[in-house]
Order: structure tokens, then C-alpha cells, then sequence
């Protein structure tokens, strides 16, 4: 019985080798067609970053329009739902002395809440202008863009100035991470803007027991300081309130 197993197990030995042989030239065969292949670009489906280099242009063309009360202008800027708000260019012109920007001075627009899920996508950028002496909020205006880099966008001229902030009061002296009161039942979210700065707050501020959120884990530089918090809906609809404080 023996001898048969051993004379068998030879027998099928060349077959063995013949088919291990076959396998390495197959992966031999592989390796070739691959390595000879043409590279072929590879596609990530991750969004990169928004790009609103060109977005940025979109509220400065909407000031100037509406401070030389050139309605035909304002009317190409605005959003379907904003021109269907205002119903005809003739009747933007008799609202633009109303919802336009009205610096007391130098002032420059500042991004303060982004709704976007990256480059390409239907997003939306609250603007606010803050004048650059007093840091006053001068106005505001919602950018709606694709954020690809053209400067395609178009605006809402009328998000709300609603959001109440409780706490602290205006030109208080505070610490470089402020404790803030909103009168909202979720915190907001919250920007510090100061000169040639704007600091972000945390992505949903912590609200403790007292009442009171703490929004930013980065200190705030000493100086004057304008800090917004902004509601969002996540649809393009934005309300903001802001407080003027120092922070020593």
C-alpha cells in the first residue's frame, strides 16, 4: 500500500510542477501587461477647499451698484428668489436707498459663515462689511456661488440682523477667550473681527449649565474687537448679531 502512494504521489509530481510552472508565468505575464500599461490618472471623490477668489469681488460689484443707485446692475447681481422678492428692476431702484451698504467710512467685507460642501457645489458665503475705524457693521449680503473660482456668484441683499447677544455688553473689557450669551436655543456660531483679522470660533460653541457659550479655543488678540454670531439653516438663510467689546 505504501509502495502504490509513493509511486502515485510521483506520478502526479511532474503535473504539480507543470501547473506551479503555468501560475508563475501567468503572474510573470501580469506584471509585464501592468508595468507596460500607460499611467491613468486617479480620481479622489473628495470635494477640495471652496475657492472664493473670485466670490470675494461678488459684494464689493453689489456696493458699488447700489451706492450709485444703478439698479439694472444690482438686478444682474441678484439671486432668482431675491429678483422674484424685488419683482422688477424698477422696484429695486426705489429699495436700494434702503438696503444698501452705508459706510460712515473705510470699510471692507468680511467672510463670517460658509455653507458649502467644497469646490463646485452649490454654496453660500455671509458677507458683512465692517468699517475699519469703528468696526460698525455697515451691511450685509448673502453670495450665492459655486465656489469654483469665477466670479459667477449672486446675492440675497437682506439676511436678518436678528440674533440677539445677551451677554457681554457692548464695549466691555473682556479676556482673550470671552464667555457669550445669545439669546438663541442652540448656540450660534461665532467670528472675532479685528484689525486685518478674523478669528473663527469653534464648530458649534459649547453652552455650559450657566447659559453661556464658550466659542473660542484660539485666544483673541488684545484690541478692539466686533464678535457675530450667525444662525444658519444650512439652505442659505442666515441671521447674525454682533457686540463691539475690547479684549485686554
Amino acid at each position: 500500500m505504501k509502495v502504490r502512494e509513493v509511486l502515485l504521489r510521483r506520478s502526479r509530481l511532474p503535473w504539480v510542477i507543470a501547473a506551479a510552472l503555468a501560475v508563475v508565468a501567468g503572474i510573470a505575464v501580469l506584471l509585464v501587461a501592468v508595468l507596460d500599461e500607460p499611467a491613468r490618472p486617479h480620481y479622489c471623490s473628495c470635494r477640495p477647499p471652496p475657492d472664493t477668489s473670485a466670490v470675494e469681488q461678488v459684494p464689493r460689484d453689489w456696493q458699488a451698484a447700489a451706492a450709485h443707485r444703478d439698479a439694472q446692475a444690482a438686478w444682474r447681481l441678484l439671486t432668482p428668489e431675491a429678483q422674484r422678492r424685488y419683482g422688477t428692476p424698477g422696484r429695486l431702484r426705489s429699495a436700494l436707498a434702503r438696503i444698501a451698504p452705508d459706510p460712515r467710512g473705510p470699510a471692507e467685507w468680511r467672510l463670517v459663515d460658509t455653507v458649502t460642501q467644497g469646490r463646485g457645489t452649490p454654496s453660500t458665503f455671509l458677507y458683512l462689511l465692517v468699517e475699519k475705524r469703528t468696526l460698525r457693521p455697515a451691511g450685509a449680503v448673502v453670495v450665492h456661488s459655486m465656489a469654483a473660482g469665477a466670479a459667477d456668484g449672486r446675492v440675497d441683499p437682506a439676511p436678518a440682523a436678528t440674533v440677539r447677544i445677551v451677554e457681554p455688553a457692548a464695549h466691555a473689557k473682556l479676556g482673550d477667550r470671552p464667555p457669550m450669551r445669545a439669546a438663541t436655543a442652540d448656540p450660534p456660531v461665532y467670528v472675532a473681527v479685528q484689525a486685518g483679522r478674523v478669528t473663527f470660533g469653534t464648530a458649534g460653541a459649547i453652552r455650559g449649565p450657566d447659559g453661556r457659550d464658550a466659542p473660542f479655543t484660539e485666544p483673541l488678540r488684545p484690541g478692539p474687537t466686533l464678535i457675530v454670531a450667525v444662525r444658519n439653516d444650512g439652505n442659505g438663510r442666515f441671521a447674525y448679531g454682533s457686540v463691539r467689546v475690547t479684549i485686554r
